[in-house]
């Protein structure tokens, strides 16, 4: 269950830093539309959740609030760290 949480976590981070304005450039033009990207906003907090009630169902609820808050650090690094390599190979020129 720990690995399932780190996935959506990792999802959920993923889709509320395209939903911001300035990482969602690199998607394609279909989806600079407001709308999707309050769907984008909406499946990240669900993602989210999803991981934090993937926890609770394994451990007791203290302990399960330690280790999500501790898996949230590293997985948000490597999402911004994602997300900085995504627009350096995009602005590279082409050859």
């Amino acid at each position: 269950m720990l690995a399932l949480s780190a996935l959506c976590m990792l999802l959920g981070l993923a889709a509320l830093a395209l939903a911001m304005d300035r990482h969602a450039m690199h998607l394609p033009s279909a989806w600079f539309d407001s709308r999707a990207r309050r769907w984008l906003q909406l499946l990240g907090a669900m993602a989210l959740l999803a991981s934090l009630v993937a926890i609770l169902s394994e451990m007791d609820s203290g302990l399960a609030w330690i280790t999500w808050l501790g898996l949230l650090a590293p997985a948000t690094l490597c999402i911004a760290l994602a997300m900085t390599w995504a627009g350096r190979a995009g602005k590279r020129p082409k050859r």
